[in-house]
């Protein structure tokens, strides 16, 4: 059984004046230990399709199921529940808490999920280390460079070991060398048995996954075998 499947998925954002489809009859499966990278040009519907996968949203018309169970029609409190745990997000712009040091941005998602404090700090500086960001425990976001927040970021997506990791252009606010790193970061997640679905519009970047879907006009139009 595929870890995620869509059916037919549509998603429609409506004002008073205008009608958007952002995407149109989604069918897709990735299963459990693929990294699959999503491509299309701006617009297509990448993200869209990123956050409905991610539980950040439903779909307007068709199935959605995750690890065996239809989240399709889940309210929002249903589907926090489902996440934690579950998956892991890795945002293009970090999305750290400004307030809260390295460490404590770390353990959050443990927090959320009702782990003792002694044992988030152990796995958090299990983490710190293995990131290689150690030395930078104290440290608050805006003194880190972009390479260190996003591996902080891969770090908290990671901590509390989900299945699945949800990464929206990881690398899209890096320069080459940040950005060859946190793909090598992503690559040996993966390696280790961590699922990946990445949305990206680089080439290089994708050529780490072991499948490529295309998207265009919020249809998949191609899928791709590496």
């Amino acid at each position: 059984m595929p870890l995620l499947e869509t059916k037919s998925v549509k998603k429609v954002f409506r004002t008073e004046e205008v009608e958007t489809w952002a995407l149109n009859d989604v069918t897709l499966e990735v299963n459990e230990g693929e990294f699959v990278a999503i491509m299309g040009p701006s617009g297509c519907g990448k993200s869209t399709l990123l956050n409905i996968l991610g539980l950040l949203d439903n779909p307007t018309e068709g199935t959605y199921t995750l690890a065996g169970t239809d989240v399709s029609k889940m309210t929002e409190d249903q589907r926090t529940e489902i996440r934690k745990g579950l998956l892991g997000f890795v945002f293009q712009s970090f999305n750290l808490i400004e307030e809260l040091n390295v460490q404590e941005n770390i353990e959050l998602p443990l927090l959320y999920m009702g782990v003792a404090p002694a044992e988030r700090h152990k796995r958090a500086k299990e983490m710190m280390a293995r990131m290689g960001i150690s030395h930078r425990a104290g440290h608050f976001p805006n003194q880190l460079s972009g390479g260190q927040q996003q591996r902080v970021a891969i770090a908290r997506a990671v901590i509390s070991n989900p299945k699945l990791i949800l990464a929206d252009e990881p690398t899209g606010n890096l320069d080459s060398t940040n950005g060859k790193e946190v793909m090598s970061l992503l690559t040996e997640l993966w390696q280790q048995g961590t699922t990946v679905v990445m949305v990206t519009h680089s080439q290089r970047d994708a050529s780490y996954a072991s499948r490529i879907i295309n998207l265009y006009d919020g249809r998949v139009v191609e899928q791709t075998i590496l």
